[in-house]
C-alpha cells in the first residue's frame, strides 16, 4: 500500500467531512473488518495490503466515533428483526432456485443497464435518544457514481427512518433527502474493481469475485456471496451480467436455500446464504426477486453472540437492497 493508497483510505472516512456523531456506514465497516480481520495467508488486494499502526487506530476509532456512539440503548437493541422465510417445496435446491432465475432474467424484462453507478438503500447503525421505548433505525441512500477516467462521488442521503418491524417513524432528524456524506473522487483516484463493463460470462464474474475477497482457491458459497456484495458496491448491472454472477454463485459449496419472503420494501424474495471463510461468526445472504430474478439484497447476521458490541446471535449487522432506483424518494 502506497502513501497515496493510504491517504485515500483515510480521506474517505475524514471526520472532517461527516459529523463525529453520524453513523459510520456498515459497507465501510465491512471494508475495514475485511482489513483487519483476514487470515494472513490469504492473498490480499494490493491497495489494502497492509497498513501502519497509526492508521488502523485512526480507522478504529471512526469505527468507535461511528457505529459505537450508542447513547441510551444497548446495541442488543439496535438491529432489525431478521426475515422469517417459508421453506420452499422439499427437495428444492440451490441450482432449482438459480435456474429459475436466470429463465426470468433471460427475458430481459427488467430493462435495467449496466452502468457505472451502484444505488443502494441500506440500514446504518443508530440508537433510541434519552432511552425512548421504539428503538429507531436509520435508513440512508448510498449513491456511488464514478467516471471512466475514475473520477466520481459518493453521496449519503438520509431517507426515512424505521422501527424494528421496519414500520415509518415520523419526525426523525435528520430529515428524509437530508445529505449527510458526500465524498469526491478526482481523476485516477477511484479504484473500481473492474474498469470496464463486466463480461456476462462465468469466468470474468469468477475472476472478479475471488478478486473482491482476496481467495487464493475455488470459491465457497460466503465468500462468493460477499464477493458479489462488492461488485454489487460499484455496479449497475445489466440481466445477462447478473446471470453469469449466478452461475458462479451456483457452482459455490456450502449454499443453503432459506425459501421465501418479502424483503424490507416489501418485495418477494428467495434467499440463498453462505458463510464467508474470513468471517466464521457471520451468515450472509443474498436475495434474488422472484418476479424478476435479479439480485435485490443482501444481508448479513450474526451466528453466536458478539459481547464486545453487545449483539445477541442471530443479530442483523447490515442489509443493503437494490433495484430501487423507482422509489419516489430515490436520488436521481
Amino acid at each position: 500500500m502506497t502513501d497515496d493508497d493510504l491517504a485515500r483510505a483515510l480521506r474517505r472516512l475524514d471526520p472532517a467531512e461527516t459529523p463525529l456523531d453520524a453513523p459510520l456506514p456498515l459497507d465501510a465497516e465491512r471494508r475495514l473488518r475485511q482489513i483487519l480481520d483476514r487470515p494472513p495467508l490469504r492473498r490480499r488486494r494490493p491497495a489494502v495490503a497492509w497498513m501502519s499502526a497509526a492508521a488502523v487506530v485512526v480507522l478504529i476509532l471512526t469505527i468507535v466515533t461511528g457505529v459505537l456512539w450508542m447513547p441510551g440503548s444497548p446495541a442488543s437493541a439496535l438491529t432489525p428483526k431478521p426475515l422469517v422465510y417459508t421453506a420452499l417445496p422439499s427437495g428444492t435446491d440451490a441450482a432449482e432456485v438459480i435456474a429459475e432465475a436466470q429463465a426470468r432474467l433471460a427475458n430481459g424484462d427488467s430493462g435495467i443497464a449496466a452502468g457505472r453507478r451502484a444505488l443502494s438503500l441500506g440500514w446504518y447503525f443508530s440508537a433510541s435518544p434519552d432511552g425512548a421505548e421504539a428503538t429507531v433505525f436509520r435508513r440512508e441512500w448510498v449513491d456511488l457514481r464514478w467516471n471512466e477516467d475514475f473520477s466520481g462521488s459518493v453521496v449519503t442521503t438520509a431517507a426515512e427512518a424505521t422501527n424494528a418491524d421496519g414500520d415509518t417513524v415520523p419526525n426523525v432528524d435528520p430529515a428524509p433527502g437530508t445529505v449527510v456524506g458526500e465524498l469526491r473522487y478526482v481523476r485516477n483516484q477511484f479504484r473500481p474493481l473492474s474498469p470496464a463493463p463486466p463480461a456476462p460470462s462465468a469466468d470474468a464474474m469468477r475472476a472478479l469475485l475471488t478478486t473482491a475477497t482476496g481467495v487464493t482457491d475455488a470459491l465457497d458459497a460466503g465468500d462468493a456471496l460477499v464477493g458479489v456484495r462488492t461488485l454489487q458496491g460499484e455496479w449497475t448491472l445489466d440481466d445477462a451480467q447478473q446471470s453469469a454472477l449466478l452461475d458462479v454463485v451456483a457452482d459455490a459449496p456450502g449454499l443453503r436455500v432459506l425459501g421465501t419472503t418479502e424483503d424490507r420494501v416489501g418485495r418477494e424474495v428467495v434467499g440463498l446464504a453462505g458463510i464467508p471463510s474470513a468471517s466464521e461468526n457471520t451468515d450472509v445472504t443474498l436475495l434474488l426477486s422472484t418476479a424478476t430474478g435479479r439480485i435485490v439484497g443482501f444481508e448479513s447476521a450474526l451466528i453466536e453472540a458478539n459481547t464486545e458490541l453487545d449483539l445477541p446471535a442471530g443479530s442483523l449487522t447490515e442489509y443493503a437492497l437494490w433495484d430501487v432506483q423507482d422509489r419516489e424518494d430515490a436520488p436521481r
